[in-house]
C-alpha cells in the first residue's frame, strides 16, 4: 500500500444547508432593521408566512416599524390595549376610615324614620360607628364605577364588625355587596339574634343568642331566587369578627361560590363555610344598619376583575329609598 500523502484521498466538506437569499439577508439584524422600515404595512404582515424564522421574529418587526415611523407609544398602548379586553384585570377598593366618608354617599334620614342612621368615624385606628337606623335597606353605599364595555366580577372580600352591646332584635351591621342596585345580594354580613322574629319575641332577652350570618341570592325550594341567610357564628358583645371571602368564577349554571370564614380577634378562625349564590356584576357596597342598634365597622376590602358580564333578573330594587335629607359625595373617586 502506498504511503504517499498526494495518495491519501481529500476529506469530505461538511454540506452546508441551502438558505435561500432572502432568509441569509434577514440573519443579519443591521439590513433587516432597515428592510422593515421601507416595507409597507400590508407586507408586514405578510412576512409570518414565508418561513418560521421570520414567525419568530414578528413581534420585533412590527416594535422596529413602529419606532422607525415614531409612533412606538401609539403601537404599544393598542397592543396593551387588546391584551386588557382578554385579560382580566384585578382592582382593589380599599376603606380604612381614614379620609372621612369623602368616597361614600350617605342616606342619613328617610321619611319612614325621621331620626335615621347616625354614622361618624371614631377610635384609633379609626372605624365606623353606626346608631340608629333608617328602617330601610339604606345608609352608606359606594358604587363602583365600570366603563360602558366592562364589567366587575368580584373575587374577594373582607370586613371586620363588632357589636358593642351584642346584638340587635332585628339586624344591625350590614357589609353587602351588590350587583347593578337590585334585590339580589353578592354577598355580605350582618348581626341578629337566632331565629325568627316571633321566635325572638318569645325568648327571654337573657337567653337570646346573637349570631353572625351570611347574606347572598340563591334559589329556594320553588327555584326562585330569593336572599337567603346562613348563620356563620355566635356573637358575642364587644368581639372584633374579621369575616374574609373569595369568590369562585361563574359555572355553567350561572353559579358561583363563595368561601367564607370568620376570625375572631386572639382566636384561631372558624372553619370555612363554602356557600353557593347567584352570579352577578358587581355595582356598590352598602353599609348600614337595618333596625335600631349599634355596630362598628373596621377596614372595607373588596378585589374585582374587569371581566365576563353577568346579568341578573330585574327584581324589585333594593336601594331605592325616599330620602329627606341625604348628602351626597364623590361616587366616582378613584379606587385604592
Amino acid at each position: 500500500m502506498s504511503t504517499d500523502p498526494a495518495a491519501a484521498p481529500a476529506p469530505k466538506r461538511a454540506r452546508v444547508p441551502y438558505r435561500p437569499p432572502l432568509l441569509s439577508l434577514w440573519a443579519q439584524n443591521d439590513l433587516a432593521d432597515s428592510v422593515v422600515a421601507f416595507l409597507p404595512g400590508t407586507n408586514l404582515s405578510r412576512l409570518p408566512v414565508i418561513s418560521k424564522p421570520f414567525r419568530a421574529a414578528q413581534p420585533l418587526v412590527l416594535f422596529t416599524a413602529a419606532r422607525r415611523l415614531k409612533v412606538l407609544d401609539r403601537a404599544q398602548d393598542a397592543f396593551l390595549g387588546v391584551l386588557r379586553e382578554v385579560i382580566p384585570e384585578r382592582h382593589c377598593f380599599r376603606e380604612t376610615w381614614t379620609e372621612g366618608l369623602a368616597r361614600w354617599r350617605c342616606v342619613v334620614r328617610t321619611r319612614r324614620s325621621p331620626y335615621g342612621l347616625r354614622v361618624d368615624i371614631v377610635g384609633s385606628p379609626p372605624y365606623l360607628r353606626l346608631r340608629g337606623t333608617n328602617e330601610d335597606h339604606a345608609g352608606l353605599s359606594h358604587r363602583f364605577s365600570p366603563s360602558s364595555s366592562k364589567s366587575l366580577a368580584v373575587k374577594s372580600f373582607r370586613t371586620q364588625v363588632t357589636f358593642p352591646a351584642g346584638a340587635a332584635t332585628g339586624a344591625t351591621g350590614y357589609v353587602l355587596l351588590l350587583p347593578d342596585s337590585y334585590i339580589q345580594t353578592l354577598g355580605g354580613i350582618y348581626g341578629c339574634y337566632r331565629g325568627s322574629d316571633h321566635e325572638v319575641a318569645a325568648i327571654d332577652p337573657a337567653d337570646r343568642v346573637g349570631v353572625l350570618k351570611w347574606m347572598a341570592t340563591r334559589r329556594d325550594a320553588n327555584g326562585d331566587w330569593t336572599n337567603e341567610s346562613t348563620e356563620l357564628c355566635t356573637v358575642t358583645p364587644g368581639v372584633c369578627y374579621e369575616v374574609t371571602a373569595s369568590f369562585s368564577g361563574k359555572d355553567d349554571d350561572g353559579l358561583m361560590t363563595a368561601s367564607v370564614t370568620v376570625t375572631p380577634r386572639g382566636q384561631p378562625p372558624f372553619a370555612t363555610i363554602a356557600i353557593q349564590c347567584r352570579a352577578s356584576d358587581l355595582d356598590a357596597v352598602q353599609i348600614y344598619n337595618f333596625n335600631d342598634g349599634e355596630a362598628h365597622v373596621g377596614d372595607v376590602e373588596v378585589e374585582y376583575e374587569t371581566g365576563e358580564t353577568f346579568r341578573g333578573p330585574r327584581l324589585t330594587r333594593f336601594r331605592g329609598v325616599e330620602s329627606e335629607s341625604e348628602v351626597d359625595e364623590d361616587d366616582e373617586s378613584e379606587d385604592a
